[in-house]
């Protein structure tokens, strides 16, 4: 019995640690491209880093300077975000402080089939950008089904530029 649980445990671990490929859906200044998320432990806590990386493929004549079409963004978070136990946890609280960051429950729906899926919103500190996903555990890797990066650029022509994307 006992290796039948460590070897569950293991299993969603496994699965939960996956890197996370997403296509980037149309935009105002883009046609497409990729984001990749990819969480990292944090040896000694328990914490982890999720590294998103992403590629932008700019509409034809769109003049957005080149540093905006390929990139990475970090954002820190409590390991137990691994699985549906930090989402589930979130969900009871509401919202969580979290090193340099905020993160809010904003709520369960069904989405692409899925029941009961967390909707949930991460503020770093530095108000730079946000991150809204929506997790549930059957989707692959981090269980993160849908991603939306705001970035606030700063730029008035790119003003609050969002990059959304679905899982593959």
């Amino acid at each position: 019995m006992k290796t039948l649980i460590f070897a569950l445990l293991f299993t969603v671990g496994a699965m939960a640690s996956e890197m996370t490929t997403f296509d980037i859906l149309p935009g105002k200044l883009h046609k497409g491209g990729f984001l990749t998320a990819e969480p990292e432990m944090i040896p000694n806590t328990d914490s982890m880093i999720i590294e998103m990386k992403y590629e932008i493929l700019k509409k034809g004549l769109v003049p957005v300077p080149s540093e905006f079409l390929k990139g990475s963004y970090e954002q820190k978070l409590p390991a137990i975000f691994l699985d549906e136990r930090g989402y589930l946890e979130l969900e009871k609280k509401g919202s969580m402080k979290i090193d340099e960051a905020t993160v809010k429950h904003l709520g369960k729906a069904e989405y692409r089939g899925m029941d009961d899926a967390h909707y949930v919103q991460i503020i770093p500190d530095n108000h730079k950008s946000e991150i809204f996903l929506v997790y549930h555990p059957a989707a692959p890797g981090l269980g993160w089904d849908k991603v939306k990066l705001v970035l606030h650029t700063g730029l008035p022509m790119l003003d609050d530029y969002v990059l959304e994307g679905r899982s593959r």
